[in-house]
């Protein structure tokens, strides 16, 4: 039996086509076809049934293929064991959400150039948990800690979002006549905003999934939105307010705003309604998570210390 025929039969469960397991294996379908057909006479089992392009598993099939999942995490083990792990050269694929990666990791990218020459770092804008068992990336940034028990997490620190506003907007608006941008993008974020809404009964002026979208109408004077503050700061034309009293916010109300929060138990979605107390800042936790293969790789480490440092030295986080 070949080890690359668990592949391609755990990849056939997964896309179900010949086609879309071709596509993804970068081959042609017959090949996938070959592969398949060899795996099952070696085994002398019917892993699959045909139903019209559609392949699913049989009852013995659904057996192995548990097992050849286990099979493959092994594989990729020892094909990351049998890299040079002392070297600081090679790819590190690092997936982050897009924002963070924008304004946090780019800026930054020169000086990790000339500190790793001959470190290629392949940075994926991302907002799901990519799989780092199948090395989808070696390090990823997410703002919600991974379930997984076998994978290394390290919180790297906090994202703070508040309410912003275009200071003419501010002057040039009556305070009765202020109307929200709506971000739906992040779900804890869109359950602050409606709740919000729902207690303070704005309008809105505005939606939309993307953080940079919503930035940018509220420098274009649309409304106010809630922005992360390493974000809305890059702008000295957006200014913290306070919706519920329907003012500006000083530099002492924004630091105590943002002390007063991280001092209480993160708000979740489901406690956040009409009756909640709507907080005027809200700080998100934010974590560096690696599978514990790869941390033994010295270009792994070396790129992880570089996050690290890269998130210290900002307030917030997206």
């Amino acid at each position: 039996m070949y080890w690359d025929d668990l592949a391609y039969f755990v990849c056939l469960v997964e896309k179900q086509t010949l086609t879309a397991c071709a596509e993804a294996m970068n081959v042609q379908h017959s090949t996938v076809a070959r592969r398949i057909e060899h795996l099952e006479q070696t085994l002398s089992i019917n892993l699959f049934d045909r139903l019209g392009k559609r392949y699913v598993l049989t009852i013995e099939g659904e057996r192995l293929y548990h097992q050849a999942l286990e099979v493959k995490k092994e594989m990729v083990t020892f094909q990351r064991m049998a890299i040079d792990q002392n070297a600081l050269q090679g790819k590190v694929v690092v997936s982050a959400p897009p924002v963070w990666a924008n304004e946090v990791l780019m800026p930054a990218l020169a000086d990790f150039r000339q500190r790793f020459p001959d470190i290629v770092l392949a940075l994926s804008g991302d907002v799901s948990m990519s799989n780092l068992h199948q090395r989808e990336a070696d390090i990823a940034i997410r703002t919600r800690r991974p379930t997984q028990e076998d994978l290394v997490v390290r919180t790297l620190g906090s994202s703070t979002y508040r309410f912003y506003a275009h200071d003419k907007y501010l002057k040039d608006t009556e305070s009765e006549q202020w109307q929200l941008i709506e971000f739906q993008a992040n779900a804890r974020v869109l359950a602050w905003s409606q709740a919000f809404m729902q207690q303070q009964d704005y309008t809105i002026a505005f939606s939309t999934n993307d953080l940079y979208m919503a930035c940018h109408a509220a420098r274009q004077k649309i409304g106010f939105a809630l922005l992360p503050d390493f974000l809305a700061r890059q702008h000295t034309e957006l200014v913290a307010v306070d919706p519920i009293n329907r003012s500006t916010l000083t530099d002492l109300e924004i630091h105590s705003s943002a002390v007063n929060y991280l001092t209480t138990e993160l708000l979740q979605p489901e406690q956040l309604d009409t009756h909640s107390p709507i907080p005027l800042a809200q700080s998100y936790p934010l974590y560096l998570v690696m599978h514990p293969d790869v941390r033994r790789s010295a270009r792994v480490r070396a790129v992880a210390d570089w996050l690290i440092d890269c998130s210290h030295r900002l307030s917030g986080f997206a």
